[in-house]
């Protein structure tokens, strides 16, 4: 019982040195409002140290505001972190330690921030205290700030609604991304994702909607056009979407050296429409038309040739052209070993006119894969006229090389087909851009 007493008595002893060595040298009332330090169930008491009123003034609100948020939006991240400073006194340079408490808020988006305001303090209280020792004073600054707990529900119920709203509207966007109309729906996309990455303040969802923007972006990446004859005169045109039609409402551009009348419109299922008169086309020289078409800084190009598809008559000799982007999607990326294992390689290929035909087997070489990419004996046969996506699966684990980013571009390979008309194996040469889920 005398050692608890005599602890007791140190303890004491200590607590009024410390009070001794600094004194009130001035303050803003004779005597401090009860509110200081009572509790009070309607309102916050913020009590801040500074050197200055202004800057206490300030580190008040700030206090102020950080309270309302943890109270109404409990997973605003709040950090703490060190910071040195440094103060010339008499040309001396002394440097010390300044613990800083930086609230993260990373939005100013939150809607009760907007009514956080000075002008609704209800009361203040400062005082200035030195340091009887060294003669330095600073700010004792206290301010009564109105905030019932009724304020505090009422708060809490809108933020939540709004914050359920945008995490619906981040999904919504998350599963539409696999399910693109138009290509206008991509800028749609993107525009939505910046008012919410405005909002989210919490860095999971933050990165959450960065990522996902940049998923978008790279959607222009995956486009490409295609197209095929109507007949003698008439050229339709298509947007692809990673080998799938989608719609647009931008106009390409046409140009040819060749035929005359040129003109391009849209039509109601968001392709468009190239007429052209060739009655003054020299046969056996090279007639070609030449579209082009611009969506968010991207240009994609197409070459009609009138030559190859008999200027327009439709003709039924048999003619495979491939079109578009190569698509190569492993289904396991190994980024530390550069490795990647059964990679599914998509070709689009253009059946212009229809004919039934076979595929035997594809050889392609991708520029960062280090051997090529082998199919034997597909054996596939295909009759759909127009548009027609090739399926293939390479088993195994291959291995990924350093590729420069000027020798990116094109994959190259031989697809070779069986013509129904002479049951010969043909040869149809590839060269595409292409793409890869391992970038």
């Amino acid at each position: 019982m005398k050692r608890i007493s005599l602890t007791l008595c140190l303890l004491v002893a200590t607590c009024c040195m410390s009070l001794a060595q600094t004194k009130v040298v001035e303050r803003s009332a004779k005597k401090a409002p009860e509110w200081v330090n009572t509790a009070n169930p309607s309102a916050l008491v913020v009590t801040v140290t500074a050197n200055t009123i202004a800057d206490a003034q300030v580190k008040a609100m700030a206090e102020v505001t950080e309270r309302i948020i943890l109270s109404v939006a409990s997973n605003v991240s709040v950090s703490q972190r060190n910071e040195s400073s440094e103060i010339v006194e008499d040309d001396n340079v002394q440097s010390r330690d300044e613990f800083t408490r930086l609230s993260k808020i990373k939005s100013a988006n939150l809607p009760f921030l907007k009514g956080i305001s000075s002008n609704k303090i209800a009361g203040i209280y400062w005082q200035r205290v030195q340091d009887k020792k060294t003669g330095k004073s600073y700010y004792e600054y206290s301010v009564l700030y109105p905030y019932s707990r009724r304020e505090q529900r009422t708060l809490q119920a809108e933020f939540e609604a709004l914050d359920q709203e945008m995490t619906a509207k981040y999904e919504a966007l998350a599963q539409k991304i696999d399910n693109i109309e138009s290509v206008e729906d991509i800028k749609a996309a993107t525009t939505e994702l910046n008012a919410l990455k405005a909002y989210f303040f919490d860095d999971v969802r933050l990165e959450q909607v960065e990522g996902l923007k940049k998923r978008y972006l790279q959607l222009y990446d995956a486009l490409t056009l295609t197209g095929k004859f109507v007949k003698r005169g008439q050229y339709s045109c298509q947007v692809l979407l990673k080998g799938r039609p989608v719609k647009v409402s931008t106009l390409p551009t046409v140009k040819s050296s060749s035929v005359t009348q040129l003109n391009v419109r849209p039509t109601t299922d968001g392709t468009f429409l190239v007429t052209y008169d060739d009655s003054e086309c020299i046969e056996d020289e090279e007639n070609t038309i030449d579209v082009m078409l611009r969506l968010e800084g991207k240009r994609l190009t197409y070459k009609i040739s009138l030559t190859e598809s008999g200027s327009g008559f439709g003709s039924q000799k048999f003619s495979i052209a491939p079109e578009g982007k190569v698509l190569l999607t492993a289904a396991m990326v190994d980024a530390a070993e550069r490795e990647v294992t059964d990679v599914t390689v998509r070709l689009t290929v253009n059946n212009r006119n229809g004919n039934k035909f076979a595929v035997k087997s594809f050889e392609l070489n991708v520029p960062d894969i280090a051997v090529p990419l082998v199919f034997d004996n597909v054996d596939a046969i295909y009759s759909t006229k127009g548009l027609i996506q090739i399926k293939m699966l390479a088993q195994g684990e291959y291995s990924l090389r350093q590729v420069k980013k000027n020798d990116f571009g094109f994959v190259k390979g031989t697809l070779n087909v069986v013509n129904p008309d002479t049951g010969a194996i043909e040869p149809i040469k590839v060269a595409l851009p292409y793409s890869t889920n391992w970038e």
